[in-house]
């Protein structure tokens, strides 16, 4: 009976301003007001063990710690561990447990029970029940666990060194903490490459920052192959964050967590048209890391690329008309094609095409596709990528007769000479005249005429000027121009 009249009468002692001395526990009591915590600044999910620092503890203190996170519907708690300190007063938080970016919280737990009444008296007690936080939030399984009386009775004191919160049975001290988010580092090879690359495009993933397996899930991440057509400033908007970029998703993979150093060979059939693409990684969640992470790539148009139509002239055609390509290896198969077009003025208009097969390198069009309605007719290969866009890569047209001599223009009459110009220090001066191809102008398929300018050079009598003009009459014979040279008359001029 006296056992049970005890904690009664601890009640009224302390109430009455009275200290009583608790025979279940030892002299050394953790005062949590006293308590202090040194947190590592710059912590990084899963990038190692944390280090903590507490002072203020009692070599035999009854302590527990808890660590929780914030998940935006209140505080999740990780791990509960009895306090345990080294030489140095630190205590270490596996890796795990931080296993995503967030604020974080360390709690230290004292129960009512074991306080040390001989230190504590009501005023004291008082003083921990004040300061009511309204924005205070405790984890839903908490909440669970309290009534309606003791969720009214919860306060918390703040001062510099962490806040004191009572919870029914329970006294707690908490500091909170930021972690961040682990970097990825995206590369691909190669940067530059022509459309359906020879050599493989491989991309490296990986945290450097990881260290350690959690012990929950982490982050999901997409990785996306993006198409951003011809961009400016090297793909600037090519990284998945400019919706206004309108680019294409070409690939897409989910991946779950942290991975280590990972690998990827890109398909080369991705890489289906010039411009620029870019490899980005986000987020999958809103909650996740902001930071993306993207590496670019730029293709051009392939080499591999040809396109050659057998013969001088569409006319005469007797067993079909042949067309010879060729075109790299991985391109899709059955989707790019060899079109006809014949040319009116300076349109081009669709007349007909065939499908192109992988392995095939020659198709041939009917004879009755080809008429003397256009005078020429151009044959294109078209290749399709894999959103479904397509681009005319090659093209090559023939005149629909062959060419004759019948027909052939002829020049007109030359125009007057163009004055030489006055003389400048050290520069060559010349005077033209020119005559156009159109006595007649020369009927279609037929020879054009050749020389059409002829040049006249005003050579001064200065001997430092010669070396000049005799360099002037070089370049001209290159380029085929039939020039007329006459000796001064005058010191400056020429007639």
């Amino acid at each position: 009976m006296q056992l049970e009249r005890r904690p009664a009468l601890k009640y009224l002692l302390i109430h009455c301003g009275a200290s009583f001395g608790n025979p279940y526990v030892n002299e050394e009591q953790a005062d949590l007001n006293q308590v202090w915590v040194n947190i590592p600044s710059s912590l990084v999910a899963l990038g190692g063990d944390v280090h903590v620092h507490i002072g203020g503890v009692p070599g035999n203190g009854a302590l527990r710690v808890r660590l929780a996170r914030d998940d935006g519907d209140g505080r999740a708690q990780l791990a509960t561990m009895p306090l345990a300190l080294d030489s140095e007063s630190r205590m270490v938080l596996p890796c795990g447990y931080f296993s995503r970016g967030g604020v974080y919280y360390l709690e230290l737990v004292s129960n009512k029970e074991f306080l040390d009444y001989d230190s504590v008296n009501a005023s004291e007690i008082n003083k921990v029940k004040r300061n009511v936080d309204k924005d205070f939030i405790i984890s839903s399984k908490e909440a669970s666990k309290l009534s309606v009386s003791e969720k009214n009775r919860m306060k918390r004191d703040v001062d510099s060194e962490g806040v004191i919160i009572e919870t029914g049975d329970s006294v707690v001290k908490s500091w909170k903490f930021d972690v961040m988010w682990p970097t990825a580092n995206l590369d691909v090879t190669p940067e530059q490459i022509q459309t359906y690359p020879e050599r493989q495009v491989t991309a490296i993933l990986e945290f450097p920052k990881v260290v350690c397996t959690p012990v929950e899930s982490s982050a999901d991440f997409w990785l996306e192959l993006l198409y951003c057509g011809h961009s400016s400033g090297s793909a600037v908007l090519c990284d998945g964050k400019n919706t206004s970029s309108r680019a294409h998703v070409l690939y897409s993979e989910q991946m779950h967590g942290f991975t280590g150093r990972r690998t990827m060979t890109l398909r080369c059939e991705l890489f289906g048209l010039a411009g620029d693409y870019a490899l980005t990684l986000r987020p999958a969640t809103a909650a996740g890391p902001q930071d993306f992470a993207a590496a670019f790539i730029k293709a051009d148009w392939s080499e591999q690329f040809v396109l050659n139509v057998h013969g001088g002239s569409v006319l005469p055609c007797v067993d079909g008309l042949r067309v010879l390509f060729q075109y790299p290896e991985c391109v899709l198969e059955g989707a790019d094609r060899v079109r006809v077009f014949g040319r009116d003025g300076e349109r081009l208009r669709y007349v007909a095409e065939q499908r192109v097969r992988r392995g095939q390198h020659t198709t041939s069009f009917d004879c009755r596709l080809f008429s003397e309605r256009y005078p020429e007719y151009c044959f294109v290969y078209v290749s399709q990528a894999v959103t479904g866009a397509v681009a005319d890569v090659r093209m090559d047209c023939l005149p629909t007769s062959p060419l004759s001599e019948g027909g052939a223009g002829g020049w007109g009459e030359w125009s007057a000479w163009s004055p030489c110009p006055a003389p400048a220090h050290c520069s060559t001066r010349t005077r033209s005249r020119h005559r156009f191809c159109d006595s007649p102008p020369p009927a279609y398929g037929a020879k054009y005429c050749e020389v059409g300018i002829r040049i006249f050079v005003c050579i001064s009598s200065s001997p430092r000027l010669v070396l000049g003009y005799l360099l002037f009459f070089v370049l001209i014979f290159l380029r085929g121009l039939q020039v007329t040279f006459s000796p001064p008359t005058s010191p400056l001029l020429g007639n």
